[in-house]
């Protein structure tokens, strides 16, 4: 059965056309997403299919009585009312049914011997449970646990819940409304791991049809079984998951362009034909010729060979071995104490991400390591020659009053405006688009604004906090590449699976209060997890103790390299601060004229130097073994 068809809808905004000719089909079961870059018309398309906005030429049909609920980008609702209300408010009929039973209930409190009062309490409550009111309840409070309220907040008014909450809490009222077919518009933006996970397994048991908009590739590859790819002002349509649409849309692209090329080429030859026949012998052929070219339909160039965002980022100085140390710290709010026992080192070179629910304190300490905060016990330092830069997921510091150009032109005031603008179009700003005021931006476009504020200057310390928020699949891709090119340090806080799995060596996850470390990405940190979940009373079998033997000989040997990899670590470390102070002792302390002293200095200098060069190329040898600082064994175990 066909829930929602449209036919031939066309739609321009402002000077951008964004549909054209556009047709689809939604069938009943029909699983949905939704892809394509920032600004492309995902989110206009929903509107359209509401009603919200009007299309310019076709038309959308909705089968009789379907009943569509669309979660919006952005929170609507009274932030007087408690959050289980506002949720509830999804069943109107049942909120109006409660409160006449509320009100029944108080007048029999005034009489509570009057029959007809009692009688007409028990009509509406019974009428309540038939039409499912208690099990409406008992669902909107597992879904308001699954999406990360507990229980105690349930009845806090809205009021005095954050931005991101409330989006949640939006997308909790949708998940409970009556309805054949869901909009979800990036429902996953303002969620943690564990509830993205929930949502994941909700939406997969749901009887519902559903179009979700989403740039969460692991998420994407979990729920959805048919790809709307907006392209061309059009819908390219793809069955199956997310990675089969993947790799059928690289074999698309390949045959489009083998004949878009091909098609170049006539072109190319039917163009050189009339320049040199026009006003010959054959100017018949070639006004005939010349005709055909108007009216040929050309092949358009696959978007994959299109220029997408192209990120860079630079180290600049070599920083010391040691980045960042924290050593039994806690962080944490007016003297509360958030996180406590808080214990690592990141070394040079380190690719790390931090995991952790909401609310756990990921931002209170990345407040703490850039400086904006004093840890509330024990230490968070920073290693010397450090050039660190943050990227705060607020977006604090863009000036909706600016244009694109004026806030890079900020970092640089002296720059050309042709070298800002070619640095932009790598961004994704290309043409008018750097005229363009920060306020009109959309969420993704301004993520890619603030990146290119902060990877304008070279910084051998990178930390991020959610940078992929609000980035489509190219960007988010773009940046996975461009860290892995990079080729200095940094920290991560990320949501998403798939980036983190891709840019992550190490992962820092917040458990039980305090920082725990794992080695690998997010699926080999998963993988531990699942595993050490299961394994209490698990039996070895026979055939395995070979296996075991083998695996305990293998640890000890791995044991042995990461003592040397420690040792090394802490030798380096050493020794950098020997050279700092030895570079002072040649700056500061010792006369010029001291020639003697400042040969003997320049010599130690110079052996240490040397030294550090072996250890250097020692603790590169126990990386590549995949040796890591014993923190990680301690912390996880």
């Amino acid at each position: 059965m066909t829930l929602l068809s449209g036919e031939k809808i066309s739609r321009q905004f402002q000077d951008q056309r964004l549909f054209e000719d556009l047709s689809f089909s939604v069938n009943e079961g029909d699983r949905i997403g939704m892809v394509g870059p920032n600004g492309i018309g995902k989110t206009t398309l929903f509107e359209i299919i509401t009603g919200r906005v009007l299309c310019e030429d076709g038309q959308v049909f909705r089968a009789k009585n379907c009943r569509i609920s669309y979660v919006e980008q952005e929170f609507a609702g009274d932030p007087e009312v408690s959050l289980f209300d506002f949720v509830c408010t999804s069943r109107q009929d049942l909120v109006m049914l409660h409160r006449e039973i509320d009100a029944v209930a108080h007048e029999l409190e005034k009489d509570p011997q009057a029959s007809k009062i009692i009688e007409r309490l028990g009509d509406l409550q019974h009428r309540f449970e038939v039409e499912g009111g208690y099990d409406f309840e008992a669902e909107v409070k597992i879904i308001l646990a699954g999406l990360g309220f507990p229980p105690v907040r349930q009845q806090e008014r809205l009021g005095n819940f954050s931005g991101g909450e409330r989006n949640r809490a939006s997308l909790a009222r949708v998940l409970a409304a009556p309805s054949d077919l869901l909009l979800l518009d990036e429902p996953t933006n303002h969620l943690d791991l564990d509830s993205t996970i929930w949502l994941e397994e909700y939406l997969k048991g749901l009887s519902k049809t559903y179009i979700v908009v989403s740039h969460d590739r692991a998420f994407l590859n979990v729920v959805v079984k048919k790809i709307w790819e907006i392209s061309g002002r059009k819908i390219v349509q793809y069955f199956g998951d997310f990675e089969t649409y993947l790799k059928e849309r690289e074999e698309r692209r390949r045959l489009q362009l083998h004949h878009y090329r091909h098609q170049q080429e006539e072109i190319k030859k039917i163009e050189d034909f009339i320049r040199r026949n026009m006003a010959g012998q054959k100017t018949k052929q070639a006004q005939s010729r010349q005709k055909y070219l108007t009216r040929i339909k050309r092949i358009e160039l696959p978007a994959a060979e299109k220029e997408g965002p192209s990120f860079s980022v630079q180290a600049g100085q070599r920083s010391f071995s040691l980045v960042l140390q924290a050593e039994n710290a806690a962080v944490g709010y007016d003297g509360e104490i958030t996180l406590a026992g808080i214990d690592f080192k990141i070394y040079r070179g380190q690719r790390v991400g931090l995991i952790g629910p909401n609310g756990s304190g990921k931002s209170t300490l990345l407040r703490t390591v850039i400086g904006e905060k004093e840890p509330l016990v024990g230490e968070i330092r920073l290693g010397q020659k450090v050039d660190m830069a943050y990227f705060d997921q607020e977006l604090a510091d863009l000036n909706e009053n600016n244009t694109v150009l004026d806030e890079i032109w900020q970092e640089d005031p002296m720059a050309e405006p042709g070298r800002l603008r070619s640095f932009l179009a790598r961004f994704g700003f290309r043409g008018e688009d750097a005229f363009k005021k920060v306020a009109v931006l959309s969420g993704g476009e301004k993520t890619k604004l603030a990146l290119a504020r902060l990877l304008f200057h070279p910084a051998n310390f990178l930390i991020f906090d959610e940078p992929t928020n609000h980035l489509d699949i190219d960007a988010r891709q773009a940046l996975e590449e461009a860290l892995q090119a990079y080729t200095g340090t940094y920290l991560v806080v990320s949501h998403d699976r798939y980036f983190l799995d891709r840019i992550a060596e190490r992962i820092f996850a917040i458990e039980y209060g305090t920082v725990r470390i794992y080695d690998g990405g997010y699926s080999a940190y998963r993988a531990r997890k699942d595993s050490l979940a299961t394994a209490a009373g698990r039996e070895v079998s026979p055939g395995r103790k070979k296996e075991y033997v083998d695996f305990k000989e293998a640890s000890r040997a791995k044991s042995r390299l990461k003592k040397e990899f420690r040792g090394t670590q802490d030798k380096i470390e050493k020794l950098e601060k020997e050279v700092t102070e030895l570079e002072s002792e040649l700056l500061y302390r010792v006369p010029k004229s001291d020639w003697g002293r400042l040969l003997e200095i320049s010599a130690e200098k110079s052996r240490i130097e040397e030294e550090l060069l072996s250890l250097y190329e020692r603790l590169e040898e126990l990386e590549k073994l995949n040796v890591e600082d014993s923190d990680t064994e301690r912390q996880s175990g």
